[in-house]
């Protein structure tokens, strides 16, 4: 059975069994109450109709219609039927309620049908005056207040008012439970919904439900959905950090084996050693994606060691000139005084890597780029420079964005991941990354790097 049946079945249920209770508990205290008004009422009847007939027996001045028309005034329920007699058994008047106030029903037969089998008593009261009894008073009535005519209609009327209140109760709660429950509906086939979407990775957008069970499951699924997208946007990011990090030492490798097959390059020691530490950076990359695992885990396998700025820099320029050299780019190392620091090599190296190899593809051939390195107080500062095509004064806050490509790049290949590179690096060993530029003329990188940095 679905929610939206069980709702509305629950809901009749609550109400009629309120109405019924409810009339049931307030047919008893007002039924109760209109019996203890009966019996008051024909206690006072009895009184007036003994008084009158005292007076009129006393004084003999009512004529038998005048007699019948004052007895007939009594006649209230329960009271059926007054006799009076003289002390010699005369009779003198003779009244009954079904010559009077009952005709019109009578005529209708409501009230043989709901006087059917009631029983009546008949209340016999001697009238006296000063001590003498001069006459006799009979009263006829129902048995039990509870079943005169008048309790009964008031009864009939009280069962057919809760008939009528019930029925419009329940027609006014299926029609709001069936709103109610449409709601509901629509609001959990909406929640269905958004799982839906979050299982197969659609972006969701649901209004929220104004039930609160129902707003707070709605709440949790937005939570996991953000959750999921950041992973997934992490996972992404990760694995494109990783793949442009492969380009580098790929690219260097063929490049180097090109050169050889050409008879430019002769594999020295010095470019077997070159080689080497390409492929010494392949498998700390490979080692990375491990961490793919959990993706939102941060992959930090930093390890900071006694490194020589000098020999870095100049390995790092070795793997790239003969890449330079194919697209006539001068490739320039202005320092060379050996600075020792502690420091991740790869870390660093990497951020090289990636500013010089963004310098080779933003710069056109004929063109310069150079390296640098001092320390200055107690930072190393490496600078790399090109006479590229520069960056727009505007777009340069956002270049080291993830993903992020200036309007002066769009015809060059890439996919704007390799300066977000430089910066996480950097950041992970404690540097951070200055630049200036100027369109047309060219781009400066500046990193600092704290020289005690653990």
């Amino acid at each position: 059975m679905t929610i939206k049946r069980q709702w509305m079945l629950v809901l009749v249920i609550s109400v009629a069994l309120s109405v019924i209770v409810n009339s049931l508990v307030l047919g008893f205290r007002i039924n109760r109450y209109f019996i203890d008004y009966s019996t008051e009422n024909y206690k006072s009847h009895v009184s007036q109709v003994e008084e009158f007939s005292t007076e009129a027996l006393s004084s003999n001045d009512y004529t038998a219609q005048q007699l019948n028309m004052q007895l007939a005034s009594h006649l209230s329920d329960p009271i059926t039927r007054i006799r009076l007699y003289r002390v010699d058994g005369a009779l003198l008047a003779d009244i009954s309620a079904d010559n009077h106030q009952m005709m019109g029903m009578m005529r209708n037969g409501i009230a043989n049908r709901m006087l059917n089998g009631t029983s009546e008593e008949v209340d016999s009261i001697e009238i006296e005056k000063d001590g003498t009894l001069i006459g006799k008073l009979m009263i006829t009535r129902y048995s039990s207040i509870g079943e005169s005519l008048g309790t009964r209609m008031f009864l009939l009327s009280l069962v057919t008012n809760s008939l009528l209140s019930f029925g419009i109760v329940f027609v006014l709660t299926f029609i709001l439970g069936y709103f109610i429950s449409k709601r509901m509906s629509k609001d959990l086939m909406l929640t269905a919904q958004q799982a839906i979407d979050i299982d197969l990775g659609r972006e969701s957008r649901t209004p929220q439900s104004n039930v609160l069970e129902i707003k707070t499951i709605q709440q949790s699924l937005e939570a996991l959905q953000s959750r999921l997208m950041l992973k997934q946007t992490s996972r992404k990011k990760l694995i494109d950090e990783l793949v442009h990090q492969t380009r580098t030492p790929l690219t260097i490798l063929r490049t180097h084996l090109e050169g050889f097959q050409d008879g430019v390059i002769q594999f020295t020691p010095d470019e077997v050693k070159t080689c080497e530490a390409q492929i010494e950076n392949l498998s700390s990359i490979i080692t990375n994606m491990s961490g793919l695992i959990d993706a939102e885990k941060e992959i930090d396998h930093t390890q900071i060691i006694a490194v020589e700025i000098s020999g870095l820099i100049r390995q790092i320029v070795a793997g790239l000139k003969a890449q330079f050299d194919k697209k006539s780019l001068a490739l320039h190392v202005l320092s060379h005084q050996k600075i020792m620091v502690q420091t991740d090599p790869y870390q660093l190296s990497q951020a090289i890597y990636n500013l010089l190899t963004n310098a080779y593809k933003f710069t056109e051939s004929g063109g310069t780029v150079t390296v640098s390195y001092q320390m200055v107080g107690a930072e190393l500062v490496i600078t790399v420079q090109d006479t590229g095509i520069g960056i727009d004064p505007e777009e340069q806050p956002r270049v080291f964005d993830a993903y992020y490509r200036g309007s002066n790049s769009m015809n060059i290949v890439g996919d704007g991941i390799g300066l977000y590179i430089v910066k996480e690096n950097l950041r992970k060993i404690g540097g951070i990354i200055e630049l200036e530029s100027t369109l047309g003329k060219g781009s400066r990188f500046t990193v600092r790097l704290p020289v005690d940095h653990q």
